[in-house]
């Protein structure tokens, strides 16, 4: 058997069945298709093996399901679905191993899938291609799996195996064509493409037509959208022509499908025949079922989120999206969904570009937090938006993210440097205006605020750029009137300035009292005053006199 290199999802001739603490892996049988086509997974014979919850450190797995569909002499896959009971999880990944030689993942004996993160609850498919050799029999061989993660507190955990059982099937024969491979990119809620490589095992032939059905509704042929839960909406069945198909030849065929967004990880039933001729005679086989099953649905994930915000000010939004796969995607898009009235982003799509399975993307989004906003934990959604294998653009599910949001801080200290003027005096008030945002500020302008008996000709006073902590003396002119009080008298300062991406914003009032000075009075210094002169003119008086 010549055999196919060209990469591929998990297709699974097989279904798995799993009751309590009891998983069943079997290959699927021919099956019987004079009856009705039906709807769901495939049947399948079951070998039963014992499976459970095992716990480590401070998470627990379940091995849920086990599916395998390879064929002796063949190519297959082997699907295993775990659920994480236990808390959160990240940089998980699940390892298999096969014990015997006869049944290996490519050249090794292992092989290892990354799942990324893992949240509590979540059930998650790997899978893995596995090659049955002519010598391999058909009966149960032990298999291993192990979860790999790193725990809450930092810490890297492996979990104890998981036994199960694999058991190839038989040859899947069409009377003298042999399926070698069957393989599949159609993932839930989305058009892929079906693979399935034939051999010629027999003499010559000419005019030969592969004809492929499928026997559910849930996964159906053709380029259609997903259309509801139900289903979706395709033809009946397709043919490829593929005309002089010598002995020994593969041949592979490649058949568009759509899956229902409701699809499961699960064999789902497709028949296929093969019409030839021989020495002008025509011919058509048997038909021979095997089982397709679909990629779970593409996921994704969102790490390290955090943000700058402020009440009254603007921030930024960083972080990460995984693609946990199966597949990689291309001119994928993050996008942020507007939910919140007090939370305001004006770019909402952030490029991601194309993401391989298990890799991670950086984005950051500028988000204003408007007065309204209350400090602490808030909700963001995103999606990642993606382009399809099929060309069409694709939405992921809905991805939250909690934030923090700090109070509000002031950018701007304001303290009075020169603010004493005495009675129906005028003059210059200074303030020291700082810039305490933590971002540089453009276009400072200070504005004094008073009022009588504090008046202002010039109250504004232009500052400028601002650095980050960096500081500036704004002047204005101030007269305090003959009427007022001695005593500190009110006055304030207004802040508008420019933020890096060009809004225009207004902080404070920030307080500058005025200390006004009191006038000196009528009282003992004017009459010592009057004394003095009078002394004084009394006796320039005397020496006149006695001078005559």
């Amino acid at each position: 058997m010549t055999g196919v290199t060209r990469p591929s999802a998990a297709v699974v001739l097989a279904v798995l069945l799993a009751t309590s603490g009891t998983a069943y892996v079997a290959a699927l049988p021919a099956l019987d298709v004079g009856g009705p086509a039906r709807d769901g997974p495939a049947a399948a014979q079951e070998t039963p093996t014992t499976i459970g919850t095992l716990a480590q450190g401070e998470t627990q797995f379940e091995l849920v399901s086990a599916t395998t569909n390879v064929p002796v002499d063949g190519r297959g896959t082997l699907a295993l679905t775990f659920e994480n009971t236990g808390d959160a999880v990240r940089n998980a990944s699940v390892r298999v191993q096969s014990p015997n030689e006869s049944l290996r993942f490519g050249p090794a004996q292992n092989a290892t899938d990354f799942v990324g993160t893992w949240a509590r609850g979540e059930r998650r498919t790997v899978r893995f291609e596995l090659l049955a050799e002519e010598f391999a029999e058909t009966r149960s061989y032990p298999f291993e799996a192990t979860v790999a993660y790193t725990a809450t507190n930092g810490t890297r955990v492996r979990t104890p195996p998981f036994t199960f059982d694999v058991r190839p099937s038989g040859r899947i024969r069409l009377d003298r064509f042999e399926v070698t491979r069957i393989a599949s990119t159609v993932q839930a809620g989305e058009t892929g493409t079906i693979s399935v490589t034939v051999e010629n095992t027999g003499p010559d032939v000419d005019d030969a037509i592969v004809t492929l059905r499928p026997l559910t509704d849930t996964i159906r042929l053709g380029r259609v959208r997903a259309g509801g839960t139900r289903g979706v909406v395709g033809a009946r069945n397709a043919t490829r022509f593929v005309g002089d198909w010598a002995s020994n030849e593969d041949v592979t065929f490649e058949f568009d499908a759509s899956a229902g967004n409701d699809t499961v990880v699960a064999s789902y039933p497709f028949s296929m025949t093969v019409s030839y001729a021989t020495n002008g005679n025509r011919t058509q086989t048997q038909l021979e079922t095997f089982g397709v099953i679909p990629a779970p649905e593409q996921s994704f994930a969102l790490g390290d989120v955090t943000s700058t915000l402020r009440v009254g000010d603007e921030g930024n939004v960083t972080g990460a999206v995984v693609n946990e796969g199966p597949e990689p995607v291309r001119d994928a898009t993050l996008v942020l969904q507007r939910g919140s009235t007090t939370l305001r982003s004006g770019e909402t799509q952030y490029p991601l570009g194309t993401i391989p399975a298990g890799e991670r993307r950086s984005f950051r989004f500028d988000v204003d937090a408007s007065n309204a906003t209350s400090a602490g934990p808030r909700q963001l959604t995103f999606r990642v938006v993606y382009r399809s294998e099929e060309g069409g653009r694709t939405a992921s599910d809905p991805l939250p993210a909690t934030i923090q949001v700090g109070a509000r801080r002031e950018p701007f200290d304001v303290t009075p440097v020169d603010a004493s003027f005495g009675v129906d005096e005028s003059g210059r008030i200074r303030a020291r205006i700082a810039n305490d945002a933590g971002r540089p500020l453009r276009n400072v302008t200070a504005r004094l605020q008073v009022a009588e008996p504090l008046t202002s000709d010039d109250p504004s006073a232009y500052v400028g750029r601002l650095a980050p902590g960096g500081s500036a003396t704004a002047a204005f002119e101030l007269t305090v009137e003959d009427e007022a009080v001695p005593g500190r008298q009110p006055a304030t300062v207004l802040v508008t300035y420019e933020t890096p991406d060009g809004e225009r914003r207004v902080a404070g009032p920030y307080q500058v009292p005025v200390q006004v000075q009191g006038s000196q009075g009528p009282g003992f210094p004017l009459v010592a005053t009057v004394a003095v002169v009078a002394v004084v003119l009394a006796g320039a008086g005397w020496w006149w006199w006695r001078g005559r």
